[in-house]
């Protein structure tokens, strides 16, 4: 895929999570994953998009990709935080059934 493609759909991806349509960003991304399956941006807008819309079990698994494909030393702190709120919301989602 052109990079300049991918760049642009990155982009439309982060739009939807700011005005919170998580499933249209998580359609992206996943067709954008099944390109670049390397791509940590992809993963880190994943579980974001994921933990938006109620889906902490992607969203973990997503965290851990892009804790996978993350070059040494990159900052992992917005991810370990998504991936904490996942998390939580998995255990509160146990304990509530």
């Amino acid at each position: 895929m052109e990079k300049s493609l991918e760049t642009w759909l990155l982009s439309q991806a982060s739009y939807y999570l700011e005005y919170l349509q998580p499933r249209k960003s998580i359609a992206l991304l996943e067709a954008l994953k099944s390109i670049n399956k390397e791509n940590p941006d992809i993963y880190r807008m994943l579980s974001y998009a994921y933990l938006q819309a109620e889906h902490p079990e992607e969203s973990i698994r997503a965290a851990d990709n892009f804790l996978k494909y993350a070059r040494p030393g990159s900052d992992v702190r917005a991810i370990k935080w998504i991936k904490g709120r996942a998390l939580i919301k998995k255990k509160k989602a146990a304990i509530s059934r």
